[in-house]
């Protein structure tokens, strides 16, 4: 067995490297003519963290409010019935000649009234109005028979204005110190605030 020395490990060295060249050139040669592509090499694929909570301010959502416009309502006021002395007799052709026939009174006192709720519907459109009706209140002062004797124009104000009334309280008109059942008219009007 031969022991290597000096000289043909720097032999060997010199023919690797002479051989490593050749490889090299070849394979640049390659490469510049097409014939073999350069290897590519995939980057590690890189995770990136947002946070989202601090990159964008916190926007509160705006609430608008609708600019709904309150009805004013006008209600002719009754006036006071004049009271009559009881000692007095009423003249022979007076509108109370029985208690089973109502009476004409142009106004009776309201106790309690109930304001009418303006449609929505109404108020959307823009509809104005004044109804004027004739109510039978009977002698605890209730109405009973509610009438329309003038339109608004509109049926939804109308309707509101009768269901308004019929909740309403009068003081029932009298037959010297009786109570009877008597017609009152009522105008009830709607107006938008502008």
């Amino acid at each position: 067995m031969r022991t290597l020395t000096h000289e043909s490990m720097e032999r060997g060295t010199g023919v690797v490297l002479v051989v490593a060249l050749h490889v090299a050139l070849i394979y640049a040669f390659a490469v510049g003519l097409g014939v073999m592509r350069l290897p590519t090499f995939v980057e590690p694929m890189k995770a990136v963290i947002i946070d989202s909570s601090s990159d964008r301010p916190k926007v509160k959502p705006e609430v608008v409010k609708p600019d709904l416009a309150q009805p004013k309502l006008e209600m002719a006021e009754p006036e006071i019935p004049i009271d009559v002395p009881s000692d007095a007799t009423p003249p022979p052709d007076s509108a109370v000649t029985s208690s089973s026939a109502p009476a004409e009174v142009s106004n009776l006192q309201v106790e309690r009234r109930t304001e009418p709720v303006y449609p929505p519907a109404s108020r959307r459109a823009g509809e104005e109005g004044t109804t004027v009706l004739r109510v039978l209140v009977d002698e605890h002062g209730r109405p009973g028979d509610v009438s329309i004797v003038q339109s608004s124009g509109f049926p939804r104000l109308d309707q509101s204005a009768v269901e308004a009334i019929r909740r309403w309280t009068f003081a029932a008109a009298r037959n010297g110190s009786q109570t009877v059942r008597a017609y009152t008219t009522v105008k009830v009007s709607f107006r938008l605030e502008r």
